[in-house]
């Protein structure tokens, strides 16, 4: 039986630890509809929150994308 080599996948690793900031975003939902107690001036804003939630879980998933992306372009041509 002939051993094949490990080779160390960086792109898939960082593109799975997204996947995972995806998930934990999406179990932590955050709505401005959920906010009851008026804002105060010196708050970040209920709509803030949740407008840097969405940037937030859009830039993680391209990370993901682009990261299995990128690693199974090259486990092709390898």
């Amino acid at each position: 039986m002939a051993k094949r080599e490990i080779k160390n996948n960086s792109l898939a690793m960082v593109a799975t630890v997204a996947l995972v900031g995806m998930l934990a975003s999406a179990i932590g939902f955050f709505s401005s509809d959920y906010c009851t107690v008026p804002q105060q001036d010196d708050w970040t804003s209920c709509e803030a929150i949740a407008q840097q939630r969405s940037i937030g879980a859009i830039v993680l998933f391209a990370i993901c994308l682009i990261g299995f992306t990128l690693s199974l372009s090259k486990r092709r041509k390898g």
